[in-house]
């Protein structure tokens, strides 16, 4: 998943690191989940990739229901139905008999808004029902506050080396440990201040390890139930927390929209 990159947008960009208090070389630029472990078949069931119509996988989802998956709003920003395609039920994502499902609709949070990454939350309805099965199953949406110092899981097909320019082929997962809010905001610049409120969740993880490029969208969980979706970091496995979407305060926001 994700290893050595600098200040970006987990989906798509990158930033400069020169605002960061302890910056980092500008050649480390790129990444993934960093020091992550492979997932075994069957271990993150809930867990999708979404991938373009020629097969690059940009982003990661969960799956909400029989139709719909949620993401990032940074990841769906921009994108048409014909633009994407939803992986599920796979550890491998370049398999070739793994369900690709296309896509009939894309709504992003009204209130996303891509300059802070605020309510940077977005679901996807897929033109086919997801048959359940081992493989394939939804996940719970949280709707209680993370604590601070709990244990946390994410997962990705994003980078797993700096020297790599395209995303893993193999799912892999890193544990996390969820962090307070002051915490987060007393690691980061001043200039990313604005990208850290209540509608967030920030962890940390073991150095050399943590959530890059490729990995947005994707989730962050907690004894089964979905905590946080992936949403910006700083270089991958450097030391820095890890920013996700809190999934409490929009869950109320998901359900309408994924229970049409």
């Amino acid at each position: 998943m994700f290893k050595y990159a600098a200040v970006f947008v987990l989906a798509v960009a990158t930033v400069s690191a020169a605002t960061l208090k302890n910056p980092v070389s500008s050649e480390n630029r790129q990444g993934r989940i960093a020091g992550g472990e492979v997932a075994n078949p069957n271990q993150f069931p809930y867990h999708a990739a979404l991938q373009t119509a020629d097969g690059l996988t940009f982003c990661g989802a969960a799956i909400v229901n029989q139709r719909w998956v949620i993401t990032a709003g940074s990841c769906a920003q921009g994108k048409a139905t014909t633009d994407v395609l939803v992986i599920v039920g796979t550890n491998r994502v370049d398999a070739l008999a793994v369900p690709r499902h296309t896509v009939d609709r894309i709504v992003i949070h009204p209130n996303f808004d891509v300059n802070v990454y605020a309510n940077d939350v977005a679901v996807l309805r897929v033109l086919r029902p997801f048959i359940f099965s081992e493989s394939i199953q939804p996940i719970t949406l949280g709707s209680d506050n993370v604590e601070a110092e709990s244990n946390a899981v994410a997962t990705g097909f994003g980078r797993t080396a700096i020297s790599d320019s395209t995303p893993a082929s193999y799912l892999r997962y890193v544990n996390v440990d969820v962090i307070t809010n002051e915490e987060c905001q007393e690691a980061f610049d001043d200039s990313y201040q604005e990208r850290l409120h209540g509608n967030t969740v920030c962890t940390r993880s073991a150095e050399g390890s943590g959530i890059c490029l490729g990995d947005a969208g994707g989730p962050l969980v907690i004894d089964d139930t979905l905590v946080g979706v992936i949403s910006w970091g700083i270089p991958c496995g450097m030391g820095m927390p890890d920013v996700y979407a809190r999934v409490s305060a929009h869950r109320a926001w998901v359900l309408v929209h994924t229970m049409i």
